[in-house]
């Protein structure tokens, strides 16, 4: 008993011994504002690896780093599958899936294969084919194919991205990654996220947020949709009409 005791706290010494690490991390903006002339912008997330101390690790202490953001809002998005029937294509069959991110953005150092197994990935969601999407409630989960559209979709809409080697160290353990935001990034909360390996596991990590805002008429347009959706229906009608009177008669002369 008394040599189980000694080597337990040989075995904390040891470990109290060890130099930690902390993770310094920034963005270049906390907060982008939509507006009808928004073309799309990027972010820069940058940061530090540092000790104990607060001293820069050396270059000789490699580290991986995996930067992810995400939104924080999760959408019910639902995929139909079509099918040809003669000369017309149907819907032949439809799934339901919850949690799904409006935006997903993830750059590494090195291909996430390189990084860590696949189970640690699955655990922090690194990965576009390791985002958790669930069936909606009352749903039934749709098999693989169902899934892939949905990150397929998101691509080519340029709200998904994986890039693989994104991440560069500009001088000893000082990173940076861009992430590019598109014109038709959603609005809401951008959660970004900084994780840190070491032989393949997590030995720190950051997490920061970036606010993604209407502006302008865009966000007055937005609120009535949402607070009166009846008065914001009637609104869209009556300026459709309008729209056709008005060029009916700048064009009547021609028709």
């Amino acid at each position: 008993m008394r040599l189980f005791v000694l080597f337990a706290l040989i075995a904390g010494l040891f470990a109290g011994a060890v130099r930690a690490e902390d993770l310094a991390a920034g963005i270049s903006r906390d907060k982008i504002e939509i507006t009808s002339s928004f073309t799309g912008t990027e972010v820069v997330v940058f940061g530090t690896i540092e000790d104990d101390l607060g001293r820069s690790l050396p270059a000789t202490e490699m580290r991986d780093v995996v930067v992810v953001v995400r939104s924080e809002k999760p959408y019910i998005v639902t995929v139909r599958k079509k099918e040809r029937l003669g000369p017309i294509w149907v819907n032949r069959d439809m799934r339901q899936f919850a949690g799904v991110p409006g935006f997903y953005f993830l750059s590494s150092t090195r291909p996430l294969k390189d990084i860590a197994r696949g189970d640690t990935l699955e655990q922090f969601e690194l990965g576009l084919e390791r985002i958790a999407l669930g069936p909606a409630p009352g749903a039934i989960g749709g098999p693989k194919e169902f899934r892939e559209a949905i990150v397929r979709q998101k691509k080519a809409g340029r709200l998904y991205s994986q890039h693989e080697g994104g991440v560069s160290f500009l001088s000893g353990s000082l990173f940076r990654s861009t992430v590019a935001l598109p014109p038709n990034v959603p609005a809401g909360n951008l959660k970004v996220q900084v994780f840190v390996f070491s032989r393949g596991e997590v030995t720190s990590t950051n997490t920061m947020t970036l606010f993604i805002d209407k502006g302008g008429i865009e966000r007055d347009l937005s609120e009535l949709a949402e607070n009166e959706p009846a008065l914001y229906g009637l609104a869209a009608v009556i300026l459709a009409a309008l729209a056709g009177v008005a060029a009916y008669f700048a064009f009547r002369e021609w028709l």
